[in-house]
């Protein structure tokens, strides 16, 4: 009987802590319901040579978008965000380009998970 009880306890507190673990991790992006791609090894490396780009500005639904900050062309041309100090993150994020009318656009996890999964096929 406690050997029961043990069981089904510990089965509860493993699945409850499962359940947690899992459901910090979901999370949706514009109303889908997909888990959001985590930065692996294979996506930093993917990112040295692809994880941003410089482009004129970014216009959504019609209006500019809200900058992260600026940058210096300099930094901007590194391509890679870890070498330009800017961490990868579940959006994209948009920097002017001091001293010019460029913009540079750091991939998020969805969008460098989606070319390498694009790239595999």
């Amino acid at each position: 009987m406690i050997k029961t009880m043990l069981s089904v306890g510990l089965f509860l507190f493993v699945g409850l802590s499962y359940g947690q673990g899992t459901t910090k991790v979901l999370k949706t992006r514009d109303g889908s319901h997909y888990p959001v791609p985590s930065l692996t090894k294979e996506m930093q490396e993917y990112a040295v040579l692809n994880g941003s780009f410089i482009t004129k500005e970014v216009i959504k639904d019609g209006k500019p978008i809200q900058y992260d900050g600026e940058i210096s062309m300099e930094t901007a041309k590194k391509v890679n965000p870890a070498a330009m100090g800017i961490a990868i993150t579940e959006r994209d994020q948009y920097y002017k380009i001091t001293g010019t009318n460029n913009y540079l656009v750091v991939k998020s996890t969805w969008a460098l998970d989606g070319e390498m999964k694009m790239a595999r096929q």
